[in-house]
């Protein structure tokens, strides 16, 4: 904190603040103060440093549902406190921390958001937005017979936007149908620089066909003999009352194909590092059209919620839309490099392939 240490100083019990979806602390530190903060998988500890504990309350359990309890204890460079949190917290996700100048006091204000909701918004460098490259297939293999090589051609991916035209889908911070539009474009130009064909079920905000289940089955119909897999991109909501329950990643498979399990494994793992939402894991105890009439290894991947206050406005914002584009493409070259496709051959294997 800006200032010169006092001897004596020592800290305040944490003004706490609720909103829905997210808890702010603040602690207001005196001058010279310093401070570390370390996430871990139980929360947050904040290392305070060159204070003591005062007069302070030292403990409160169950403050909020992102902080079940909270403790100050003594440690060797002054006070440490502990929260423990409602979700596990990395060095990038699940809280926020500023510091602000001091209002009436002299005191600076340490300010920690905490919600489990909370992605990594921090921007991709120029090196993390190129996707390592995929080495062709073999025709044979099942990849697309149109290319201007008969012997090797461009693994084919299907990138299904979710919605269009008439059908919004959900709507909230965001609309769905221009998210997913959005993401599927950067997908798609990640992965044909990378030397994927990456095909998308549509190009503009339109629907395929103004009958719902017709518009499925034609999206799901585009993985053609030769297409490798096929990944629908999807924004979930939920009803007003249970809003605050509904945050983060998920993806879903159908047992369409023996490897649609699998390729929803892979891109819920990327997505999850790369972003660091929270992971809502595999499902698939649904059946959906766009996945049973796939012949192909096929998933819907769900990149957030627009009803919650905090996912929303990750939705809303280009360095996580970067994070999640990023995270579906490499889980599509990753099932490629694996033998997670339609070939089911690892792309690394094909003539004309390399590392």
């Amino acid at each position: 904190m800006p200032g010169s240490l006092s001897s004596g100083a020592t800290v305040t019990t944490p003004r706490i603040g609720k909103n829905p979806g997210v808890t702010r602390m603040v602690l207001d530190l005196p001058p010279g103060a310093g401070y570390r903060i370390v996430p871990g998988t139980v929360g947050l500890r904040v290392e305070l440093l060159g204070v003591g504990l005062g007069d302070a309350n030292t403990n409160e359990q169950n403050t909020s549902a992102e902080v079940r309890a909270w403790r100050y204890e003594p440690s060797a460079e002054g006070v440490n406190l502990s929260i423990v949190t409602g979700s596990p917290t990395t060095s990038r996700s699940g809280w926020r921390a500023q510091v602000l100048p001091p209002l009436n006091s002299e005191r600076s204000r340490l300010v920690l958001d905490i919600s489990p909701a909370m992605a990594n918004l921090t921007p991709l460098s120029p090196r993390d937005k190129v996707l390592a490259a995929v080495p062709p297939m073999t025709a044979s293999s099942g990849a697309a017979v149109l290319s201007l090589r008969a012997a090797s051609v461009r693994p084919r991916v299907i990138i299904d936007p979710g919605h269009g035209g008439k059908d919004p889908g959900a709507t909230g911070a965001i609309t769905e149908k221009d998210v997913t539009l959005d993401v599927a474009r950067r997908v798609r130009d990640l992965l044909v620089a990378a030397g994927v064909d990456a095909v998308l079920t549509r190009e503009t905000d339109r629907e395929l066909h103004p009958d719902k289940n017709t518009d499925l089955q034609m999206r799901a119909k585009m993985g053609t003999p030769g297409t490798q897999m096929f990944v629908s991109i999807h924004v979930n909501a939920t009803e007003a009352s249970a809003a605050l329950a509904g945050y983060g990643i998920e993806t879903w498979w159908n047992p369409n194909h023996a490897l649609s399990y699998q390729l929803a494994t892979v891109l819920q793992r990327d997505m999850v590092d790369v972003t660091g939402a929270f992971d809502r894991g595999i499902k698939g105890y649904r059946s959906l059209s766009v996945l049973r009439n796939s012949r192909i290894p096929a998933a819907l991947v769900e990149i957030g919620f627009t009803s919650h206050p905090v996912d929303g406005q990750n939705l809303a914002d280009n360095n996580y839309l970067d994070r999640v584009a990023m995270g579906i493409a490499s889980g599509i070259r990753d099932a490629l490099m694996t033998g997670v496709s339609a070939a089911g051959k690892p792309a690394a294997s094909a003539v004309g392939g390399g590392p």
